[in-house]
């Protein structure tokens, strides 16, 4: 790399006083490009002999505190230093002393937020350039320990990609970082110490679910095992008593419903309040409670108990996730009764409302039937939707295009594999007809795949199977996958943007229903087919 060319550059852009539309460097991101004084810091941009763009970080600082940054490569001018480093977490950690919005804030001050668990780690850059100017907050880094083992990567990495995508997208709104579905003590301070600045408590493994099948006469033979003082005070609270939550709206306790929440929840309401003390307050963190993970739907009871039971002791989350009416499966539409769903959103709003935290939506990928309702009904307060699987379909739609023979290959795999995941997931996908069978596919329609339900869930549910398959020591798709993927990083842009843009019209009633989505965010031309810098190009304006 020419350093002497790098500071023309440096030059060229302190005295364009802002304005980078028509620098001669065509390799410097100018989204990236930050000036502080007299000092410059941008990513540079350089297409290797493959076709697959690497990155770097320039620095023109004063040379006395130019040496926070791990240099690659450095020269020395007068008075300052221009250095190039690699986009690692030593520089990310200097940037950040310097421009405080790489790091991750609170979610309490926005009213809408939004996670993109970006498995693979590369969908952030697109994502930030759709979410400037829609007044949400992105929640970038959000993964499970489960989809951390199953990737092979650490809250660290998925930290650092989150944080470089926002220096180089320059996107100084406010994001977030989720310690997503923590169960244990260990994995909520793992996620604390690498920068997280809210957690998501799974307490699924404190729930008691065998209590929804027990019958009246069991349940109520379990509640009276309880110790007297115990009974005495859920009876006292919660039996034949109406919440009034305004706007006519209550919810009401029979027996069976305080027995039943009693029963299933208060070991892991006892076990959220142990973690807000130890882990929330100390360090400030923004607090959700799933509740979600469980085989059953929360009732609007179910709801309050746990909501009321917290506020008891002090807690508000800032966020809640029930498990709503119906089945929020992966990678496709919600499943239920659209109305039904509505009737119960609105108490379970209304609740959030009453105790001043908002409904948290997990699973939300592809949930475009309730979009409407969910921003509708949820307009005054706000709320919080978490996507993740979609950025891997997406990325699997390049792959599809690209290369379908390789498309056929990954899908024949994951249809004849589909047992190994059924533990992990709940979903409608099967292999006994219903998916397309893999002979069925060809090079023709293989891009119905990414159409079909039961295709998506299969594809969905695999993405560890496929990325870590090894025959005699090798990965068997994962290198060849990542090849076509970062040689085609602008396409897979455009396909996360279309989208994700999709979720948020919905919830932002910028269109009404599914199909408004769709066809607004249709691509009006065949975008497979546009070439890679009329992609780049497109995505930067």
């Amino acid at each position: 790399m020419d350093l002497n060319e790098l500071l023309v550059d440096v030059k060229e852009i302190l005295a364009a006083d802002g304005n980078y539309d028509n620098l001669s460097n065509k390799e410097i991101y100018t989204p990236s490009i930050q000036v502080d004084r007299r000092n410059v810091y941008f990513i540079l941009h350089q297409t290797n002999s493959d076709g697959i763009i690497e990155k770097s970080l320039v620095v023109y600082e004063n040379r006395l505190t130019a040496g926070d940054f791990d240099a690659e490569e450095s020269l020395t001018d007068q008075d300052s230093t221009l250095l190039v480093g690699a986009l690692n977490e030593p520089n990310n950690v200097a940037l950040a002393k310097r421009f405080q919005w790489m790091r991750p804030t609170s979610r309490r001050n926005y009213k809408y937020t939004f996670g993109l668990g970006d498995r693979l780690g590369n969908a952030s850059n697109a994502h930030l350039r759709l979410f400037k100017g829609r007044g949400i907050m992105p929640v970038l880094a959000q993964q499970s320990i489960r989809e951390l083992v199953l990737m092979h990567r650490t809250n660290t990495d998925v930290f650092q990609s989150a944080s470089w995508a926002v220096f180089e997208e320059g996107f100084t709104y406010g994001w977030g970082a989720d310690g997503d579905h923590v169960k244990t003590p260990y994995e909520v301070d793992y996620a604390v110490k690498i920068g997280c600045s809210m957690i998501t408590l799974d307490c699924t493994e404190e729930i008691d679910n065998d209590i929804v099948t027990l019958n009246d006469d069991d349940l109520d033979k379990r509640f009276n095992q309880l110790d007297p003082d115990q009974i005495k005070y859920f009876n006292d609270t919660y039996l034949n008593k109406t919440f009034d939550l305004g706007n006519g709206r209550s919810v009401k306790f029979t027996k069976h419903d305080v027995e039943e929440s009693a029963l299933t929840f208060y070991g892991a309401i006892l076990f959220a309040a142990g973690i807000y003390k130890k882990f929330v307050v100390p360090y400030n963190l923004d607090f959700e409670i799933s509740m979600d993970e469980t085989p059953y739907q929360t009732t609007n009871p179910n709801h309050f108990f746990f909501a009321n039971e917290l506020h008891r002791r002090g807690i508000t989350p800032v966020t809640m996730a029930p498990r709503f009416y119906g089945e929020f499966q992966k990678a496709i539409d919600y499943i239920g009764d659209t109305k039904r769903f509505e009737r119960e959103y609105v108490i379970h709003e209304a609740i959030a409302e009453h105790f001043g935290y908002k409904l948290s939506i997990h699973s939300g990928s592809d949930k475009l039937s309730v979009y409407e309702i969910i921003g509708r009904v949820s307009k005054e307060h706000g709320w919080h939707v978490k996507t993740a699987g979609t950025n891997w379909l997406e990325a699997l739609r390049v792959i599809a295009h690209k290369d379908p023979d390789f498309m056929l290959e990954l899908y024949k795999f994951a249809y004849e594999n589909l047992d190994d995941v059924k533990a992990f997931y709940v979903f409608n996908a099967q292999t006994d007809g219903t998916a397309p069978k893999p002979e069925d596919m060809n090079k023709e329609n293989v891009m119905d795949l990414l159409d079909n339900d039961d295709a998506r869930q299969v594809l969905h549910t695999m993405y560890g199977s496929i990325m870590n398959l090894k025959h005699n020591y090798h990965y068997v798709y994962r290198d060849k996958f990542w090849n076509i993927l970062l040689k085609n990083q602008a396409l897979y842009d455009r396909y996360l943007n279309i989208h994700i843009a999709e979720h948020l019209d919905l919830l932002q009633g910028v269109v009404k229903t599914k199909k408004e989505a769709q066809e607004k965010n249709e691509p009006k031309t065949d975008i497979s087919k546009e070439s890679n810098q009329e992609l780049e190009e497109a995505a930067i304006k």
